[in-house]
């Protein structure tokens, strides 16, 4: 019976040390990024249409520099704010609404879907090697 419990004992603590484990992998992956490490200039463009991109600043304050107009081609509208995700990015209307949910592809690259199936990048201005 000893034997049995130090058994059970040690399947209890493995159990609890993956839990752990994977817990804790499961919430670095999904760190939040402060506005302060997404602020700066980033090259937005539609997969195949690299020659149309467009270099806009996102501030730390969650605005953006006069050039995010050249969005509205892309949403239909402008946004005027942004915050970050655990797995992305959101790009915000004037009313609050969400304009564009981009996913965080790898450091310095966020994707999102617009006009049906095209994809929209926003890639880091100093990355300007385009995928």
């Amino acid at each position: 019976m000893n034997t049995a419990y130090r058994f059970i004992q040690a399947m209890g603590c493995v159990a609890a040390l993956l839990l752990t484990t994977t817990e804790s992998a499961m919430a670095s992956s999904l760190m939040l990024l402060s506005p302060a490490q997404v602020a700066g200039s980033w090259t937005f463009y539609v997969q195949g249409a690299e020659q149309d991109a467009c270099t806009v600043t996102l501030k730390k304050d969650r605005t953006f520099s006069a050039q995010v107009s050249c969005l509205q081609a892309w949403l239909g509208r402008t946004p005027t704010t942004w915050s970050p995700t655990p797995d992305g990015l959101l790009l915000i209307g004037k009313d609050g609404s969400q304009s564009l949910f981009l996913e965080l592809r790898e450091a310095g690259r966020y994707e999102g879907s617009v006009e049906g199936s095209k994809t929209l990048v926003m890639q880091r201005a100093h990355l300007q090697s385009v995928h």
